[in-house]
């Protein structure tokens, strides 16, 4: 077992700890310096991978289905979170036809998609988007 201290030795001990490596320990993150010694590490690693070897192409239908066209409304439009609570039934009915539109490649498949394009058919219904 270790030798038990007093409070007051510790507290002497902290003169000589690394002020960076002390912020880092208390404030739960990386310094700036670690975090831009981190940051050009990626870039170094992923150039170096590019140069031996090229990945292998996507299939068509992956590549037809990311190509988003200029004219889509989600094409430059931020995003904000907005809560609400839902039926079990209405969320199970969601998530079920997102997961079959998933599997058979149909757009829209995600949830979020889904739930714009519904809440914005009932806007333009009742007047409230043009």
């Amino acid at each position: 077992m270790a030798e038990r201290r007093a409070l007051s030795a510790g507290i002497t001990d902290a003169e000589t700890i690394d002020p960076e490596l002390a912020e880092e320990f208390i404030y739960d993150q990386k310094t700036r310096k670690a975090a831009r010694t981190l940051a050009r590490e990626p870039e170094a690693t992923h150039q170096a991978t590019e140069e031996t070897s090229t990945p292998p192409p996507l299939p068509k239908t992956i590549v037809a289905a990311a190509q988003v066209p200029a004219s889509s409304p989600l094409t430059g439009v931020g995003r904000v979170p907005v809560g609400a609570r839902v039926r079990t039934e209405l969320a199970a009915a969601v998530k079920y036809a997102s997961l079959d539109r998933q599997m058979k490649c149909i757009e829209p498949n995600s949830m979020q998609d889904i739930l714009e394009e519904a809440l914005e058919l009932w806007l333009h219904k009742h007047g409230l988007l043009k």
